[in-house]
């Protein structure tokens, strides 16, 4: 028989501030999509809880958000059964190795950093391998700005690439994600914004069901939400500026 996990130690104070917070930012997100002509309920708010402990996440989920999103598929594995109590919607967006792929899929709804055909082949297998006709949904990422330090499909394949992922049994594809290069004032990111939208747009003439665009982050999701954004990835301005990341603790996650 499983141990009960103890609870995990939220500090109250901490826990109304963060939720505060949060309720803040997503009325923030509301407005700004009501400025852009869309829907309020049209963008959703995804809180970044990369090296954030999980009693820091509870305290941040505990007005009601449950959306959020990991960057390190070991911190998924080790917070997940943490915070299972609160029945989060886990989302996983940062890079992803095939060896750690086993972490992710099941207990991840989206994963955001697909960029190649044989990632997408392995995510397919892994999911399958789990359930028979088992599905894992996941978003596109496009190095929109041809960045060599960031990960992504080039903007000229992203399509042809869509296409192949979509006819993958065991995934589904739902849109794109991407990172534009950074700018020296969140306007400029505009453009960048643009440019994947436009991109997405291009897919579902094709007949691709790229509808989620998963784009902004702290100090450009106005710019981002302006340009069509569905899915807003927020950390720093909850959580304040990020801790190093934490030490591997056991050899599995070293493989």
């Amino acid at each position: 028989m499983t141990e009960p996990r103890p609870a995990l130690p939220i500090d109250p104070a901490e826990a109304a501030a963060l939720s505060a917070a949060v309720a803040a930012l997503r009325g923030q997100l509301q407005a700004e999509a009501v400025a852009a002509g869309r829907s309020p309920e049209a963008v959703r708010l995804l809180l970044a809880t990369k090296t954030q402990p999980a009693a820091r996440i509870a305290a941040a989920l505990s007005g009601g958000h449950r959306l959020i999103g990991e960057n390190r598929a070991q911190e998924l594995r080790d917070k997940a059964p943490a915070l299972a109590g609160l029945a989060p919607e886990w989302h996983f967006i940062g890079p992803l190795q095939k060896n750690k792929i086993k972490y992710v899929v099941g207990t991840a709804t989206l994963i955001h950093s697909v960029d190649s055909l044989e990632l997408g082949a392995a995510i397919a297998a892994e999911a399958q391998r789990r359930a028979p006709g088992g599905v894992q949904d996941v978003l596109l990422q496009v190095n929109i700005g041809r960045e060599p330090t960031k990960a992504g499909a080039p903007p000229e394949a992203c399509l042809a690439l869509a296409a192949a992922l979509s006819a993958l049994p065991g995934l589904r594809l739902r849109g794109l994600m991407a990172i534009p290069p950074e700018e020296a004032a969140p306007a400029a990111a505009r453009a960048w914004f643009d440019a994947v939208a436009a991109l997405a747009a291009a897919g579902r003439a094709q007949g691709l069901a790229l509808t989620e665009l998963s784009m902004g982050m702290s100090g450009d999701h106005a710019q981002a939400i302006a340009a069509g954004a569905t899915l807003v990835r927020v950390g720093t301005a909850i959580f304040g500026a990020r801790a190093p990341f934490p030490a591997v603790a056991d050899g599995a996650a070293r493989r």
